[in-house]
């Protein structure tokens, strides 16, 4: 059964109320390197499409609307992990701690990129008020 665990998506398997924990290091670092090449190759062909037809700044804002809502799904993530961490692990552990401190150096992050993008959103407006237009990518 584990074995076709592996082979579902992670978002699927935690709603099957199953977690995959890697233990080995090198397992960690290639499956972290495999979600970036992943990434990579399942937008590589539809983002190059779709960036050559962004010629007005208005083209730029549902893409960066899309990537706030990411970007806050993240931020509440890591805030729930971070929050997690606190009230559940042992933070006189300096290995735990030490996971609890990257969390919030990570939700920092995080929000300061929601804040970024929605920044660049903001930019994204046309000189003159309009009405909401859909915009054909």
């Amino acid at each position: 059964m584990n074995r076709l665990l592996r082979f579902l998506p992670a978002r699927l398997m935690r709603r099957l109320g199953y977690e995959l924990a890697l233990h080995d290091p090198a397992a960690l670092a290639a499956a972290l390197e495999a979600n970036l090449d992943a990434a990579r190759a399942g937008h590589d062909a539809d983002l190059r499409a779709a960036l050559r037809k962004m010629t007005s700044l208005l083209a730029f804002q549902p893409g960066l609307v899309d990537l706030h809502q990411e970007s806050a799904d993240i931020v509440v993530y890591l805030c729930s992990l971070a929050a997690a961490a606190e009230i559940n692990l042992d933070l006189g552990n300096p290995g735990q701690y030490a996971l609890y401190r990257e969390l919030l150096d990570a939700l920092r992050t995080a929000e300061d990129l929601r804040q970024r993008v929605a920044a660049a959103a903001s930019l994204a407006l046309p000189a003159a008020k309009s009405t909401p237009e859909l915009q054909h990518l």
